[in-house]
């Protein structure tokens, strides 16, 4: 792609961002000026490199997964907003009772887009005892975990009162993981053990609301996969400390823009999601900027 393929294309996915609608050749033209017939001509080249697509023979064109892909990756790494700003989510996050709650509350103000936070524990906290107890539809385990923390789970298995007495016998602590399962305990163990690994880690989600007035949500089928990743949250890795990421149409008709951070034992992450025509630019910011503000890790 030459340099000034690259400002047609960037130009195009800017426009189409805004009107929602195909871009003519002659916006391209008079925004870049550039004569009717050598717009046209790179336009043709664009679409035959697969950036761009004709939806109708007169209409003008819009990007495709590839030119959207392309136009994101290079707003990266993305512009901070303000200092002044930032100082002042910093302040009214300290002031916050739930700064986690709060944070995605002010990313989705601040993007117009849902917003998820994630954080996992770098080290799953040492498990000191485990306390069984028979229940009519199955077992209730209460995890005691260093720290203080507390973890209980309804387990489907009905088991009498020695063996749950074994396993507890088996499972006092401190265990850096499971033990191997005494005999005839090990769908017990098996279930404590998922319970274990899926539990300390924390999700937050604001603003569903925001994706209904996007053009898109009157597709039942973008709704529908948007709200399932709103509400699974994604795949289970993070993206790594420090790291911004774009994310364009793995999930069909979708765009996440997800910023890693670490903050004391925590790691995190900030995920906005939007469709495929998305204001990269704001989103990009806002998550990378509110990652540094939650972790005090932004300049001066």
């Amino acid at each position: 792609m030459t340099a000034r393929q690259r400002r047609v294309l960037h130009l195009l996915v800017d426009e189409y961002i805004q009107t929602k609608a195909p871009v003519p050749s002659a916006r391209i033209a008079e925004g870049l000026g550039l004569s009717p017939a050598l717009a046209r001509y790179e336009l043709i080249a664009l679409e035959e490199m697969g950036y761009l697509t004709k939806p109708h023979a007169s209409a003008g064109r819009v990007p495709t997964r590839q030119g959207f892909r392309q136009y994101s990756l290079s707003l990266l790494p993305p512009r901070p907003l303000p200092e002044a700003t930032r100082r002042r989510l910093e302040r009214a996050l300290e002031g916050a009772r739930e700064p986690e709650a709060f944070l995605v509350k002010v990313a989705v103000g601040l993007s117009g887009y849902p917003a998820l936070l994630r954080l996992r524990p770098r080290r799953a906290p040492r498990l000191l005892q485990v306390h069984l107890s028979p229940l009519p539809e199955g077992t209730l385990a209460v995890l005691v975990l260093e720290g203080g923390r507390v973890k209980e789970v309804r387990l489907p298995l009905v088991l009498p009162q020695e063996a749950l007495r074994r396993a507890e016998e088996a499972l006092t602590g401190p265990l850096e993981a499971l033990p191997e399962a005494p005999k005839g305990l090990e769908d017990l163990f098996a279930h404590l053990s998922r319970a274990l690994a899926s539990g300390f880690a924390l999700r937050y989600r604001e603003g569903l609301s925001e994706a209904l007035k996007e053009p898109e949500a009157k597709d039942p089928g973008f709704l529908e996969r948007l709200v399932a990743l709103y509400e699974e949250g994604g795949e289970d890795l993070l993206t790594p400390p420090g790291r911004v990421d774009v994310r364009v149409g793995e999930v069909e008709g979708l765009a996440l823009v997800q910023a890693g951070f670490q903050k004391g034992e925590w790691l995190g992450e900030l995920t906005l999601i939007g469709p495929l025509r998305m204001r990269y630019a704001e989103a990009l910011s806002v998550a990378y900027s509110l990652s540094q503000v939650y972790t005090g890790d932004h300049a001066d």
